[in-house]
């Protein structure tokens, strides 16, 4: 092949004409993308997997617990990095050899019928492969930007494409038989692509639900345990007043029944002795989520008149007279 730049789609050869070359569209070079990161994702879990496996088996439930440790060991940490440039180093390796084969394709590539070629339409060599790739680096940095100006340049180019000056076109052009290049997206492909589209949306709207849900359940603890400090109040000055002859139930005068406290938020109050010999005030509160109900627990100390509470019912922000 001449050393002569020879812009994809002009005469290479002598078997192909300028119009003959096809390039590889935005849509198939992302759905290729996705294939080819599904891939090297499974083999780094697949090793995270076994690094972790060996963790166990070595050290036990202890290693296992560092790993997920606030303040983690040093072997850690050095595992985390290890593991971080593997796979750079094995991600990079992965592209660098198969666009530099016979194939000029990635697994990814290969599914969607297209490959990578120089500028004068041939085959990568390996040095020139490897340098696409750590170009690509630019495109990630981005923020995928770098890969989204195939969309826009006039020979589908990317970001590390343009710096590279390689091309990505379909599996047929440069070949004997250009005339079985295939403009726009297969079946196949076309199926991948709106099942990668599907599966973005649902990663989105659970993303979104994993944020909102929680926040939403905070919200009504919050809301239910407002409409608690109103009856509490009352009742905590009738237990104060009656502490002094002893704690006070649900029996005793001016008390009612654990059931008639029920309220919006509230299912019963139960007054009594509790924890210590401590009178107390035990609100329980539906649950927001599941079955089990919430518990807040307020006892008073008879000495200081200090009212000490256990909060089992996920409250983030207590009464200001609880300690």
């Amino acid at each position: 092949m001449s050393d002569q730049w020879i812009d994809p789609g002009k005469i290479v050869g002598s078997h192909l004409i300028r119009d003959d070359v096809v390039q590889a569209g935005f849509l198939k070079r992302w759905a290729a993308l996705f294939l080819d990161q599904l891939v090297i994702g499974i083999a780094f879990y697949a090793l995270m997997f076994l690094v972790v496996l060996v963790a166990a088996v070595v050290g036990g439930v202890g290693n296992l617990q560092a790993l997920d440790s606030e303040d983690p060991p040093g072997w850690v940490i050095a595992a985390y990095i290890g593991l971080t440039l593997f796979y750079y180093l094995a991600a990079g390796t992965y592209y660098a050899l198969m666009e530099s084969s016979s194939h000029q394709a990635t697994l990814g590539k290969m599914a969607l019928g297209i490959k990578v070629v120089d500028r004068n339409g041939g085959r990568l060599t390996l040095a020139h492969a490897a340098g696409r790739w750590f170009a690509a680096s630019l495109s990630y940095l981005t923020l995928y930007i770098g890969f989204l100006m195939a969309a826009f340049t006039d020979r589908k180019q990317a970001l590390h494409d343009l710096i590279a000056s390689t091309f990505v076109v379909d599996r047929w052009a440069y070949t004997e038989h250009p005339e079985l290049q295939k403009r726009g997206l297969g079946g196949c492909a076309l199926a991948l692509v709106i099942g990668m589209m599907v599966l973005i949306v649902v990663s989105v709207l659970a993303v979104l639900a994993a944020i909102a849900i929680p926040a939403y359940q905070q919200y009504q603890a919050r809301a239910q345990f407002a409409q608690v400090e109103v009856a509490l109040n009352p009742l905590r000055e009738q237990v104060a007043e009656a502490a002094g002859e002893g704690c006070p139930d649900n029996s005793s005068p001016g008390f009612g029944t654990p059931e008639s406290y029920a309220a919006p938020g509230i299912t019963r109050i139960v007054v009594g002795e509790f924890e210590e010999g401590f009178c107390g005030i035990s609100v329980w509160m539906p649950p927001t989520s599941g079955s089990v109900e919430r518990q807040f627990l307020a006892e008073l100390d008879p000495d200081d008149g200090t009212w000490y509470c256990t909060n089992k019912a996920d409250i983030e922000r207590l009464p200001g007279w609880c300690r």
